[in-house]
């Protein structure tokens, strides 16, 4: 007797649905991210042109996206500009990072009291990418915060940044060149470390240390120290990075260096963490 055996395939038109959804997402996300970067509002024959794609297209996909509130049209000349949903879902993003905000409170109380000039004072935590996102910036004048707020970039790569440094510092060795090798380890500056086998030499004197400096690998004339920020458990949740001009932070390394151990032991014991910071 004969058997018959039925394999189920896919059908044709599902699989080509199911193409033409992803890239319709992949192009609406590109379009955000385009937005974001870009400082001006743009016409559908930009969009169009950006995306690589059909002016009817673009206009299908951005009727869609401001009937959404992710876009906004102006109506004197029908440009497109992130809407107010993007906000939205920035703001609830933040809640990941609730436990963080008690060390916003006390950076706002100790700024009027910090005697070294500064760049910015930054809370820093690590993304699932290895990226390191600046959650709470803090500048040293109202002005200056008012004026830099939306400007400043967010994201930055692990490797070359006081920060990112020590958010992995504490990781096996072994994931540290995982790490590492998943990266694309870009020359920001003739300074930048790219070199895989000198960067975990770096991170293997942090944890004696109990702080790291950068200097100018990210940017020139800065130079950036971070220390890290631990909650009860002693485990490492974020990192407090002090940014300041190369010369200005010479000449006055110790104090930098005593502001900073003083940040990160008086964050880590809001987060409920009881040892002493080096």
């Amino acid at each position: 007797m004969n058997t018959l055996i039925h394999f189920k395939g896919v059908n044709p038109m599902q699989k080509k649905e199911s193409n033409s959804s992803q890239q319709s997402i992949e192009r609406a996300l590109k379009l955000l991210n385009i937005m974001a970067d870009n400082r001006t509002a743009l016409t559908v024959t930009e969009i169009s042109r950006l995306l690589n794609i059909s002016r009817s297209t673009a206009y299908a996909m951005l009727n869609v996206m401001t009937e959404m509130n992710y876009l906004s049209r102006d109506p004197e000349t029908g440009k497109y500009f992130l809407g107010y949903q993007v906000f939205i879902l920035g703001s609830r993003a933040r809640i990941r990072y609730s436990h963080l905000l008690a060390c916003d409170t006390l950076l706002v109380n100790i700024l009027p009291q910090i005697s070294v000039p500064f760049n910015t004072i930054n809370i820093m935590v690590l993304e699932q990418d290895y990226k390191v996102l600046r959650f709470i910036t803090k500048w040293p004048s109202l002005l200056a915060s008012s004026s830099n707020q939306f400007s400043q970039q967010r994201v930055h790569p692990c490797y070359c940044t006081a920060s990112g440094r020590i958010l992995i510092s504490e990781f096996p060795e072994e994931e540290q060149r995982k790490i590492l090798e998943s990266q694309n380890l870009y020359a920001y500056t003739s300074s930048t470390v790219t070199d895989i086998d000198q960067l975990t030499d770096i991170l293997k004197k942090i944890p004696k240390q109990g702080y790291t400096v950068e200097v100018e690998e990210y940017a020139n004339f800065e130079i950036n120290a971070a220390a890290p920020i631990r909650d009860y458990s002693g485990k490492i949740v974020a990192a407090v990075n002090i940014c300041a001009s190369k010369l200005v932070y010479q000449n006055r390394t110790q104090e930098y260096t005593q502001l900073l151990l003083a940040l990160s032991q008086e964050m880590s014991s809001l987060l409920g963490y009881q040892g002493h910071m080096a």
